[in-house]
């Protein structure tokens, strides 16, 4: 089973949720970070549409930190450059979804560690796959969607493509990477 998610910086807000599993998509959304673990826990693959690591050499976000001084980028950041625009990590609403990010993706390696964790820029991975090639693999009727649905369907896909082997992998591993599927 893969599980996109569309992950809202703040609980309050509606986080959308896809999952695919054998070629069916189901596409809803949810707030709580139990909602989200509730979903996800058991999923094989999970594709955030959040950052999910700081930049090499920083312990936080904050401005006002010492570590400020590696940066507002990860090498991930600066290369998605190339397909697409990110906003920088210590933005306000970009750095209350990263520590959002980062919290339930250590949450979900604690309660399960043989789920695949990786993160995708949905914005990004619509400009290199269009919506009629995904619609030629699985039935989506894109008009009935949210836009956190939308994206969090482009996630799941992006990590499909992924297992498929079909994807860019833009960053280091040792800082953190994102995803994007291969253009056609």
């Amino acid at each position: 089973m893969i599980v996109g998610v569309d992950l809202a910086a703040k609980e309050k807000n509606r986080t959308g949720i896809a999952i695919i599993s054998n070629k069916e998509v189901e596409a809803f959304e949810v707030s709580s970070d139990d909602e989200i673990l509730d979903v996800i826990v058991d999923a094989d693959l999970v594709v955030f549409d959040a950052p999910l690591s700081l930049p090499a050499g920083r312990c936080c976000l904050e401005r006002e930190c010492e570590c400020s001084k590696f940066g507002h980028f990860r090498k991930s950041d600066l290369k998605i450059r190339k397909y697409g625009k990110v906003l920088p990590l210590t933005f306000p609403h970009i750095k209350m979804l990263t520590y959002r990010g980062i919290r339930l993706k250590n949450i979900l390696e604690s309660l399960n560690p043989n789920s695949l964790i990786i993160e995708t820029h949905p914005s990004t991975a619509r400009k290199l796959i269009n919506l009629s090639r995904i619609s030629s693999i699985f039935k989506i009727e894109w008009d009935e969607l949210s836009p956190h649905e939308s994206d969090a369907i482009i996630a799941a896909v992006t990590g499909y493509f992924y297992l498929k082997g079909e994807c860019i992998i833009l960053g280091d591993a040792s800082e953190g990477t994102i995803v994007l599927p291969k253009p056609l």
